[in-house]
């Protein structure tokens, strides 16, 4: 009897058996032969909740046999170029942890029961370049993971690897010891988006399978066309990111793309980049629609995660032993707002549980003035507790009502003013952190001078400058542009603007309680804030992670405050 290799394929439901023979005895096994046809790559979309495909290539048709390819590995020509990380996003805070020390990625995992299988949704895409051989054995390989973007992006990463790190998959802190690697891309500005793609077209001339995750494929449906050979995965499918990658390493194209659906549950299992510092999403989205904001295209309409849902996430933290709870959000202020509550109501809520834990400390997002506006009495109470750091992001944009009419904020200079002036009032060591947009089409000199003032009037000790990017679908992108010279020499005023004032001159020679979260290897520093979210430095010394200790505040730059510890707070 001759030896006899089959194919089975798998197409909507139907299976169809091909049979090839190798040997033949005589003029009777020539007559059962099957011909091997030419194979052609297959891209389909799947309609049947109801099935998983086990693998995916051509399915031929009916009677016929299946014509896929044997694996074809391209080399990508496009540019390599790799662009370092980006400056502090838009929607991002320069405080958050430095890059360095990437060890600590695997630190302060949550373990969780593996969640069921979902369904294959009616936009899964599947794209076929090779046969399923189970020559891959999924849940073995080493996953080079990158974020871009802002804190609750940096949250979406760590559920990513949660899953991942359940599932059996181990990581790599660079890209050329990884087997596969997943991109959480920003979509806010042109630098942080080219960075990930760039990183995508890198791996793709390594032939290393990559998942492009986040904002970018979520918001450009455009890019993600260009991007051949290239798994994607929405927002709103990040719990499903184990499929992906299982599937790309089994050289398949597998998009995720749906904005339908749930919100991803915060109970799902996590490794976190600081196993000190918890990062709560409080909602998904907004209520703005900023002229010139991409990534509203991404994230959609707000949609508020439960009281009970945050709560129980912040609870469970604690108790892990976290001594940061982050809430994240697009914008802080509007939470609830979908569910019938509000921001201040949650605050109050969060700060009630969490007392009986002394070292663990919440930091509120950020926020834009329309809907905070409501709540200063409330906000600045909570923000007085002994269990808040009293800090807040607040993106002004610019200091003209001109330009922010034309940017479409739904706020004016002096809106901006009367909530940071309230809340201030309240809450006197208040730290005010704030986005300008330098070059906006509708920026005229008279704008930029009132920018300029309106630094100049608060001296934020936290300031993001960002030239004006056209995004690609949004309104502002078809206003006219500012010569390139103009935009940069506004962007190099307000910068050297902002090196003119001291920043955290007036606590030298006091003594403050400081929550030590962070290490600074390169420098050999343990860092640490303020109740009122100053940066302090000590020399290192790792037992002082995840406790508050009093300090001796003894010399102020630009950006920290050096200290001395004296004793436990």
């Amino acid at each position: 009897m001759p030896i006899v290799p089959w194919g089975v394929a798998w197409r909507r439901g139907s299976w169809q058996l091909g049979v090839t023979v190798l040997a033949a005895l005589g003029a009777a096994a020539a007559a059962w032969g099957v011909h091997l046809g030419g194979r052609k790559k297959d891209r389909r979309r799947l309609n049947d909740k109801n099935s998983q495909p086990k693998s995916h290539c051509c399915g031929g048709s009916s009677g016929t046999a299946c014509k896929c390819k044997a694996p074809q590995p391209a080399l990508d020509t496009a540019s390599s170029r790799f662009m370092p990380d980006d400056a502090a996003e838009l929607e991002d805070l320069a405080a958050v942890a430095p890059e360095p020390g990437r060890e600590i990625w695997r630190q302060g995992e949550v373990s969780r029961i593996p969640r069921t299988q979902p369904e294959v949704s009616e936009d899964t895409v599947y794209e076929t370049d090779t046969w399923a051989t189970g020559d891959i054995l999924p849940g073995r390989q080493r996953i080079f993971v990158k974020t871009y973007g802002c804190a609750h992006n940096s949250s979406d990463s760590e559920f990513m690897m949660g899953l991942l790190r359940d599932y059996g998959y181990a990581f790599a802190d660079d890209l050329e010891t990884a087997d596969a690697c997943v991109i959480n891309s920003c979509t806010v500005k042109n630098p942080s988006q080219d960075s990930a793609t760039n990183i995508v077209q890198r791996a793709k001339q390594a032939c290393k399978p990559v998942v492009l995750a986040g904002c970018v494929p979520s918001a450009d449906a455009a890019l993600c066309a260009s991007l051949e050979g290239v798994s994607m995965l929405s927002i709103n499918q990040l719990d499903r990111v184990v499929e992906v990658v299982e599937e790309a390493l089994r050289g398949n194209v597998m998009r995720l793309l749906s904005k339908s659906g749930p919100l991803p549950s915060l109970q799902l299992p996590k490794v976190r980049r600081n196993n000190l510092i918890e990062i709560i999403p409080l909602s998904s989205g907004c209520l703005g629609n900023c002229s010139y904001c991409k990534t509203k295209h991404a994230r959609g309409k707000l949609e508020s995660y439960r009281e009970d849902e945050i709560v129980a996430r912040a609870l469970q933290a604690a108790e892990e032993g976290v001594s940061e709870v982050w809430l994240a959000s697009e914008d802080t202020g509007a939470y609830g707002i979908d569910l019938g509550t509000n921001i201040a109501v949650l605050l109050r809520r969060l700060s009630d549980v969490l007392l009986k834990y002394p070292n663990v400390m919440l930091k509120l997002g950020m926020t834009n003035p329309p809907y905070m506006l409501a709540h200063i009495e409330g906000v600045a109470e909570a923000l007085r507790r002994p269990n808040f750091f009293e800090f807040l992001h607040v993106p002004v944009q610019s200091g003209s009502d001109k330009v922010l009419r034309a940017m479409v904020r739904e706020y004016t200079a002096d809106d901006f003013r009367r909530l940071v002036d309230g809340l201030k009032a309240a809450v006197p060591d208040l730290l005010v952190a704030t986005d300008i947009i330098c070059g906006f089409p509708a920026e005229a000199e008279v704008d930029h001078q009132a920018s300029l003032g309106l630094v100049e009037e608060y001296r934020f000790p936290v300031l993001n400058i960002s030239q004006f990017y056209p995004r690609p679908g949004t309104p502002a992108a078809k206003l006219r542009r500012l010569p390139t010279d103009v935009v940069k020499s506004r962007s190099s005023e307000l910068t050297k603007l902002f090196e003119t004032y001291s920043t955290f001159d007036r606590l030298v020679g006091r003594q403050e309680r400081v929550w030590f979260s962070e290490t600074n290897t390169k420098h050999r520093q343990t860092i640490g804030h303020t109740k009122g979210y100053a940066k302090v430095v000590v020399d290192q010394n790792d037992a002082l992670l995840g406790r508050s200790m009093l300090v001796q505040l003894r010399r102020a730059t630009k950006w920290h405050v050096e200290g001395e510890v004296i004793a436990s707070a």
